[in-house]
Formats: structure tokens, C-alpha cells, sequence
């Protein structure tokens, strides 16, 4: 259940909800993190039905409060019109309409503790159009009954990009705790056209690639195909195809994976490709691993000055990845999909 929420106000519909719900014979506990709020809110609400037969407020001593379900109303509509907008604004806009003009202060009290929003840093996801959606959903529900074994027999390959420096800044956006991947809490990722060092590595269920480091002028698809497709990805293909008997091969729909040069090597040499969706990062389970490397890498006491250093400081970190989180990641496969199934295409939240 959640934790340290306090006692938290709830409004006459709330109440209701879960009075209906214990009536039901729904666990104190879901309840309350259904409505993230304390499990003791959840026994008193009982208690105060039990003894009074409603949902209303109980007497309150001390000034009323200048906030009444009206103003409540124009806040949250306010709040939802700009995720992004700062407090002050938001504050000014509010005073437009009431009577009598509040604090910012009391703005964001009755924000944290009435309506249960907060200032959160964006998640950052891709940009998903409709057609992206649709693919996405598409793509859970052909794999939903995939087993563990079948996730085992995949190579799952990916390049990231690492430059020096990186500004990693994140705005912050107003969002209640369930909204977290709502789309208009999301800060929307783009292919960025900035110069860097591009690596690339396969991973599969207890086994890695080394990490291979992409000349910034051979990034087109029949340097890919020479210099990984018909170098170390299909080395590392035959390896666990005799190995393991039946393997695919996971690569994204970059140009330089889907030019003519490259489908014909696949096809000249029999490789299985396993399709994954456009704009899906949170379907390849390589993709924390480039988390895990770049963090690590910032945890550096010396921090690499140049370009090589930089990529003596990646090969180093590479290797003390434990094999073990590269499986745990495999595994989280089914989860994964069964997230996108539910989220209809949407993001998740890996």
C-alpha cells in the first residue's frame, strides 16, 4: 500500500467509492492505493459511515477554506490546459476567477493535498504518432503468448549514441501519482542530429557481444552490413544458433538496418528476423543497458577528456555489466508486452 501518504482529504464521491468497495469485500489495503491514500483514511471513512449513515463532511473548526468545489474545478481545468505552466501563473489565472484572490501558497497546498498533483520531472519517451500506437498494439498482441524460452532465442541488438557533456536538464510538469504516462506528462524524445560517438552491441539470454564503436563516416547501411551484420552480429548469431538450435535476430527500423544491402545479406543467409515496432525502445531490452553504461560513466572519478578516453572508459564499463542483469532484462520481456497490450500502444513505463 502506499506509504507515509498521511490523511489526505477525500471529497463525498471518493467515500462513496470506497464504502462501496469494502462492501464488496475489497482489501482495505487496494483501496487505499487504489486512492492513494492511507490505509487509516480508508478505516475512518468506514467508521464515520458506520456511525453517521453519509458521506458528508464532518464540522470543521477554524477559517473555511476559499476553496469550494467550484474553484476546485477551475484550478484542475487550469492545471490540465498547461502540464508545464509554473505556479505563479498558474495562481494568477486562478485569482481571474475568484472572488476572493488566494496565495500562491494555498494554490499549492490545495494542489498537493486536494486534487493530488505535483511537480514532476517529464518522462522522456519518443513521440508516438497514431500510426505508431497502432503498430505498437499490433506488435503486443502477435507476441503476448510468446514464452520466456522463445525471449531466450533472440538477439537483441541496438546502437546508442555517447557524446561528452550531455545536458541532461528535465523540465517539470503538474501530473497527479497515476499519471505519470499520461501523454500530456511525457517529454517526447527526437532523433538528435549532434555528433557523436555511436556504439553498437548485441545482448541475448546469457551471452553479449563486445561493444563495437561506429566510424562517424561509415554510418550508412553497407558499412552496417559489412562492419556488424556480416561481422560480429553474425558471428554471434552462428555462435548461438549451434548453440540453441532455432535464433532471431532483433534489429530496429533504422535506415541503415532496413537498406537493400542488408536485407539481402539476411536473406542470402537464412537469418529469422523477430519485427519489432517503430518508436519502441521500451520493446528492446538492450535499451537499459545504454542507461546503465552512460550512468555509470558519470559515476567516473575520472572523467574521460577526449574521445578516446571516452571509449576506453565505455569498454571498461561494458564489460563489468553482470550477465545477470542482462538476463533479468530478457526476462521482463512477457512484462513488457503484456504493459503495451494494456496501454493499447501507448508508452509504458519501461
Amino acid at each position: 500500500m502506499p506509504k507515509n501518504l498521511g490523511q489526505r482529504n477525500t471529497n463525498s464521491a471518493e467515500r462513496a467509492a470506497i464504502i462501496r468497495l469494502l462492501s464488496e469485500g475489497r482489501s482495505p489495503s487496494k483501496i487505499a492505493e487504489f486512492f492513494n491514500c492511507s490505509r487509516t483514511t480508508v478505516y475512518n471513512i468506514q467508521a464515520s459511515y458506520n456511525k453517521t449513515g453519509n458521506f458528508d463532511d464532518a464540522p470543521r473548526s477554524g477559517r473555511p477554506s476559499k476553496m469550494d468545489e467550484r474553484s476546485l474545478r477551475h484550478l484542475d481545468r487550469i492545471v490540465k490546459s498547461n502540464r508545464r505552466e509554473i505556479l505563479g501563473n498558474i495562481t494568477t489565472s486562478l485569482n481571474t476567477f475568484l472572488t476572493s484572490p488566494v496565495c500562491t501558497r494555498t494554490v499549492q497546498r490545495t494542489l498537493h493535498n486536494t486534487l493530488q498533483y505535483y511537480a514532476r520531472h517529464a518522462v522522456k519517451k519518443p513521440y508516438l504518432k497514431e500510426v505508431h500506437i497502432q503498430n505498437r498494439f499490433t506488435y503486443a498482441k502477435a507476441n503476448s503468448r510468446l514464452s520466456l524460452e522463445d525471449f531466450h532465442s533472440v538477439i537483441w541488438t541496438d546502437e546508442s549514441s555517447i557524446e561528452l557533456g550531455k545536458d541532461s536538464s528535465n523540465p517539470l510538469v503538474w501530473r497527479r501519482p497515476d499519471e505519470k504516462y499520461w501523454k500530456e506528462c511525457l517529454l517526447p524524445t527526437f532523433k538528435s542530429g549532434r555528433q557523436s560517438i555511436m556504439v553498437w552491441a548485441g545482448i541475448a539470454y546469457n551471452r553479449r557481444t563486445a561493444l563495437i564503436f561506429l566510424d562517424k563516416n561509415e554510418r550508412n547501411g553497407e558499412a552496417y552490413t559489412r562492419n556488424i551484420l556480416a561481422g560480429p552480429l553474425w558471428d554471434f548469431y552462428l555462435e548461438l544458433s549451434e548453440e540453441r538450435g532455432w535464433i532471431k535476430v532483433m534489429e530496429d527500423g533504422a535506415p541503415i538496418h532496413t537498406c537493400g544491402t542488408a536485407k539481402n545479406f539476411r536473406s542470402t543467409h537464412l537469418i529469422d528476423v523477430f519485427e519489432h515496432p517503430a518508436q519502441s525502445p521500451d520493446m528492446n531490452p538492450i535499451e537499459h543497458l545504454w542507461y546503465l553504461l552512460k550512468r555509470a560513466l558519470s559515476k567516473r572519478l575520472q572523467k574521460p577528456k577526449n574521445l578516446e578516453e571516452l571509449k576506453g572508459a565505455l569498454l571498461e564499463e561494458w564489460e563489468k555489466i553482470d550477465i545477470s542483469i542482462i538476463n533479468s532484462l530478457i526476462n521482463s520481456m512477457p512484462n513488457r508486452i503484456q504493459a503495451l497490450k494494456e496501454a493499447k500502444g501507448g508508452s509504458t513505463k519501461y
